[in-house]
This record gives structure tokens, sequence and C-alpha cells, in this order.
């Protein structure tokens, strides 16, 4: 097995990853049931690993066990609207902070933020209008401005705690970005915002504007999840 010439942290580590990719992403679909041993035999590793990163998993909500005892399995999780509106409501909290520091820089340091904020609004527009919509640029573009202020404005406690939550909004995100394309170009408008606020060092409407943003894209993505059933979002 290839797992023999891996370090055993690294092997977990790059399991873990992987099978987080394949929930995120939707291969691995809301109610699908995670046998170890085929997943170890599709990753080419043993089950020790599948069996910690699955571990991994359930404690971060992507994966959870049904029934109870020897007859219990594992599965995973919906994509809940519960869920949803938690997670983002969290994340815009988190990044609503980042943002208000943010928009208490410098006005210099504002300046190249707010350049660089504007280029990747752009850019997610652009792929979001598009035919057909690019959905995974669109994501990637996404992420990337959220990062951009956050990094800039948030201290290393604040940016822990981002990215000890930020992963469990992926999945999510991933379904919003790849079932409301509509709704993908009016976050570019609500990003628009967050832009004017730190361009003009207004530290309480950033905040602001970041948690609407959030809020909206929660309330955005619940239709669409009462549309298509919890464990219909794939």
């Amino acid at each position: 097995m290839v797992e023999s010439t891996i370090p055993r942290t690294e092997m977990i580590a790059e399991v873990f990853q992987r099978l987080r990719r394949l929930i995120v992403e939707g291969h691995l679909g809301p109610g699908v049931r995670l046998v170890e041993t085929e997943l170890a035999t599709r990753f080419g590793v043993s089950r020790t690993p599948i069996r910690t990163a699955l571990s991994q998993l359930r404690q971060e909500g992507f994966v959870e066990a049904l029934g109870e005892g020897r007859q219990s399995r594992l599965t995973v999780t919906p994509v809940t609207r519960h869920d949803a509106i938690e997670i983002f409501g969290i994340v815009g909290e988190i990044e609503g902070l980042a943002a208000r520091w943010a928009a208490g820089l410098p006005e210099p340091t504002r300046a190249a933020l707010v350049t660089q904020l504007e280029q990747l609004n752009a850019a997610m527009a652009a792929a979001a209008t598009q035919s057909p919509p690019d959905a995974l640029e669109t994501i990637r573009l996404d992420t990337a401005f959220h990062r951009e202020y956050v990094l800039a404005g948030a201290g290393r406690r604040l940016r822990s705690f981002h990215e000890s939550i930020k992963p469990q909004a992926d999945r999510f995100i991933y379904v919003y970005h790849t079932t409301l394309t509509t709704g993908v170009i009016v976050s570019t408008g609500e990003h628009a915002v967050i832009i004017g606020a730190i361009r003009d060092g207004d530290a309480a409407g950033a905040h602001r504007a970041v948690r609407s943003n959030w809020e909206n894209a929660a309330a955005r993505l619940s239709t669409s999840i009462t549309l298509v059933g919890e464990r219909g979002v794939s």
C-alpha cells in the first residue's frame, strides 16, 4: 500500500482532506453510507487512516452515525436549512469583526485592499454571468474575496476561529454557487457594499455589511434547500 512510505500523520491528513473534498463537492452526497473497507480500497490505504479521518469528519459535522451499537453505520450528513443558517451566521459574525478592523486600517493600506477586493468581485461577477456560469471559478473568487479582508483585519486569534469554522461552511458554499446562479450575482452587489464601507473607513458599516451578506446568503440557500429537500442536495 502507498501508505507504507508516508508518515502516519500525513496519511491521515491526506485521507481526511480527500474525503472532506468529496463531501463538500457533492461526490459523496447526503445520506451516502461510508464503509471503511470500501473507502480503504478506493484510496489504496488501510482502514486505520480511514477510521481516524471519519472520526474527525464526524466531529466537524460532515458525517453522522445512524443506529446504535453493532448496527450503527456512518453516513454523510444532510444539508439542512438550520445548519446553513447557523454556520453562515457564525462565519458572518467572525468575518464581520475582521471587516470592522480592516476598515480601521491606515488609508493607504485600505486603498490597496479595496483595489484587490474590487478586482476579485468584478471577476466573480464575470464568471457568474458567463454562459454557462463557471461555478468553480465563482467559488474560488468568492473565497478569495472574503479571505482578503479577513487576513487584512483579523488578528491571530480571530483567524484561528475563522479557520476552524470556515471548512464547515464550504459544503454549503458549494451548494450555493452550484444551485443559485442569480444568488451569486446578488452576492457581488452585497460585496460592493462591503468594499464601500472599508473604503470609507466605516467600521460599523463594514461589520454590518458582512453580516448582512452572510445572513442573506443563508436565506437564499435555505429557499433552495427547501425546494430540493435536505437529502436531495448534492
